[in-house]
């Protein structure tokens, strides 16, 4: 604010780079990444970031006018907090919250899919109960702030909104005997309906983003299937589907790293360094961002007929 720089101004260069060039050469600490819209939004996030205390010249853009000062870097976490979506969350949420809008959608938040299975399901049966119970015009699942957890209970809570069973994929696994990747059909994942009183077959449109990771993506995955739902967000989820284990190390470390290859019922890698992509794909644009309305709900509402 004391340099000038509102709500609105335009960086154009940081340390006399063009801030694109300066953006684009950024390496994140968070790297490696699955997919380039990831790294492309770290590489933002991490830009504007260094040592506390280093003087930084800006160049910027305010009021049609292109002015050169010097920032201080300084000991902060809300802009960080901010961009990584973790603003969204304060510690005491549900696994599962949802609300009534007043245009008659019901909005359900799935933080993670990383607490108490039984809760989870409680919840969720809840929510589509209510849904139900009061003629709702239409479910919306906003996954945009979902770090995953269980697959399991991912692909279970999507199958109330199934009819019939349904083979998901399964886990391609390295075998170095024949230097190939080896798929057992006989232990593919597949979910279960429930009983019919506790199905949802209503309008249902899941938001995503790249904060939707792992057990987040393959929960909207099964929501794509078959047209089931509607997917809506400004960008593909963050394309992290491999299966992963926990390795014990010397002096109670632990190494985790990716052990299977997540693929589809044909045997193709359908999330893995590719993400959900959206069925709406919501433009980012700087009026969208200054204007500080949820596009993708918006569009979400709007794609249901709201």
């Amino acid at each position: 604010d004391n340099a000038g720089i509102t709500v609105g101004a335009e960086i154009v260069a940081l340390a006399g780079v063009p801030i694109a060039d300066w953006i684009g050469a950024n390496v994140p600490v968070t790297s490696p990444f699955s997919t380039d819209h990831v790294r492309r939004l770290q590489q933002q996030i991490y830009a504007v970031r260094f040592p506390v205390g280093m003087d930084v010249e800006v160049t910027f853009i305010s009021d049609g006018r292109e002015v050169t000062t010097t920032l201080t870097a300084d000991f902060e976490f809300e802009s960080y907090d901010f961009a990584n979506a973790s603003a969204a969350t304060d510690g005491y949420e549900l696994p599962v919250e949802f609300e009534l809008l007043d245009n008659g959608f019901v909005v359900a938040r799935v933080w993670s899919f990383f607490d108490n299975d039984l809760l989870t399901i409680q919840l969720w049966e809840r929510m589509i109960a209510a849904v139900k119970n009061n003629d709702a015009r239409g479910l919306i699942i906003d996954m945009r702030v979902n770090g995953g957890g269980s697959g399991f209970l991912a692909d279970q809570m999507a199958a109330y909104f199934f009819d019939e069973e349904l083979v998901l994929g399964g886990t391609a696994r390295y075998d170095d005997s024949t230097g190939t990747f080896f798929l057992d059909t006989n232990r593919l994942q597949k979910f279960y309906p429930p009983p019919e009183e506790l199905r949802y077959d209503g309008s249902v449109a899941v938001l995503v983003g790249a904060n939707c990771a792992s057990a987040c993506e393959f929960f909207a995955y099964d929501m794509s299937l078959e047209g089931r739902a509607i997917i809506v967000g400004e960008t593909p989820t963050a394309g992290m589907g491999g299966g992963i284990t926990d390795f014990a190390m010397p002096d109670d470390l632990f190494v985790r790293f990716t052990v299977g290859r997540a693929v589809d019922a044909d045997g193709n890698i359908h999330i893995e360094g590719i993400g959900v992509v959206p069925d709406i794909v919501v433009p980012v644009t700087e009026e969208s961002v200054l204007d500080g309305a949820d596009t993708v709900l918006n569009a979400a509402i709007e794609a249901l007929g709201g």
